[in-house]
């Protein structure tokens, strides 16, 4: 259950939209954080006011809608609150697939499964941890969001 209704976060949007209140009056009057208004009020301008209605179950990501998410936030100029509205996904989200993107690459993206995993030791199991090995399709793709954030970081230092 979410810690505040989706009726309330719309009120809160529209006072802020349509009585022009500002971010540090809605504060004070209901006692939440800033950073969770702005996120709001991003989200309501981004994908309407239908999506702070809330998410019912969970969602698995892909792993090119992963890569899709971290190829934006590398390549555009905006920050984690904003890219996190246009996928409809919590900032947080983007921060984790991106910090596990540059070290992992590609691979480290993957669906996972789910759950504790087995306590009974199978015969066929190698002792040791595996190193996640990218297939080739990953391997172009990361080579590729690579390129892509380098010449954005060229284009961007050119342009200063």
């Amino acid at each position: 259950m979410t810690k505040y209704s989706g009726s309330f976060k719309v009120d809160v949007v529209n006072e802020y939209n349509l009585e022009h209140a500002s971010y540090k009056t809605l504060v004070k009057k209901y006692h939440i954080t800033l950073a969770v208004i702005q996120r709001w009020v991003a989200l309501a301008d981004a994908q309407g006011l239908e999506a702070l209605q809330g998410k019912h179950g969970h969602k698995t990501y892909s792993l090119e809608e992963k890569l899709a998410v971290v190829d934006y936030y590398q390549t555009h100029e905006q920050g984690v609150f904003k890219v996190g509205a246009k996928f409809n996904l919590n900032p947080s989200q983007v921060t984790a697939w991106t910090k596990i993107f540059m070290k992992h690459g590609a691979a480290g993206l993957r669906p996972k499964r789910k759950g504790r995993p087995s306590t009974v030791p199978k015969k066929n199991m190698e002792k040791g941890v595996k190193k996640l090995e990218p297939t080739e399709k990953e391997k172009l793709l990361q080579e590729n969001m690579q390129l892509r954030a380098a010449l954005h970081e060229a284009q961007l230092e050119r342009d200063f």
